[in-house]
């Protein structure tokens, strides 16, 4: 049972960001800090990634540890469960729809949970710094 109105749950849910989260602050900030030079969320792509290297054909997607089902730290909601469930499984589907277009198309497609970004920031922008290094 929520322990919320389902006002105020309306409410919590509109107020979730889509962009500009907090993990994509922090990352924009820690690749500029680099000098990449890159566009943020790229709505001509497929998914609309959150980062873009262009010349490279580099994308890059922040993914939330809820939003697209984390295989240990997502928690499925107590309510609606049904629900819940299969939105997620619908995202996931959809991530993997995303990325195989993008890669099909010539794109490198590169994934970060938000958590990672969270707890091992570095670690997720030598990745993105070996991948555009691997290209050039």
């Amino acid at each position: 049972m929520d322990n919320i109105s389902p006002s105020q749950r309306r409410k919590n849910m509109q107020n979730i960001r889509s962009k500009n989260t907090s993990p994509e602050r922090i990352f924009f900030y820690a690749l500029s800090q680099q000098n990449l030079s890159f566009a943020r969320h790229c709505l001509e792509l497929p998914g609309k990634p959150d980062i873009v290297f262009h010349n490279e054909r580099v994308a890059i997607f922040i993914d939330s540890d809820f939003w697209h089902g984390h295989p240990t730290r997502f928690r499925a909601p107590t309510t609606n469960e049904d629900y819940w469930r299969a939105k997620i499984v619908r995202n996931k589907t959809r991530d993997a729809q995303v990325s195989e277009t993008l890669r099909n198309d010539g794109w490198l497609v590169l994934r970060f949970w938000a958590h990672d970004i969270k707890t091992s920031l570095d670690a997720c922008v030598l990745a993105v710094v070996a991948a555009l290094e691997g290209i050039s």
